[in-house]
């Protein structure tokens, strides 16, 4: 099993959640009709964070700011490496489920 396909069956599990499939590589995870993160599989993720955390985050060097137009809209990139840790990734997701579900 995939690292991609762990991460979207844990998701599905989240009351709410929907994916949207873009290829073998990549998904979108919806809450309410809502976008709050994208998973490109093995590399990266963007999601969208509230912006207090996502300040807090950058300045840890957990995830990093994404191109202009979408850092203003609180879209982060998280990057996977080589060895990624499923549950820190997970509990990512999970704030930024939490955040999108909150302005839904």
């Amino acid at each position: 099993m995939s690292l991609l396909d762990m991460i979207a069956g844990e998701m599905l599990l989240v009351p709410g959640v929907e994916m949207k499939d873009h290829g073998d590589e990549e998904i979108e995870l919806h809450v309410g009709g809502k976008s709050f993160a994208h998973i490109h599989s093995p590399d990266r993720i963007e999601l969208r964070l509230p912006p207090d955390l996502k300040e807090v985050m950058i300045s840890q060097g957990t995830v990093s700011r994404s191109p202009e137009v979408h850092d203003r809209e609180g879209w982060v990139i998280l990057k996977l490496g080589p060895r990624p840790d499923l549950r820190r990734i997970m509990r990512i997701l999970q704030q930024s489920y939490q955040f999108a579900s909150s302005t839904v």
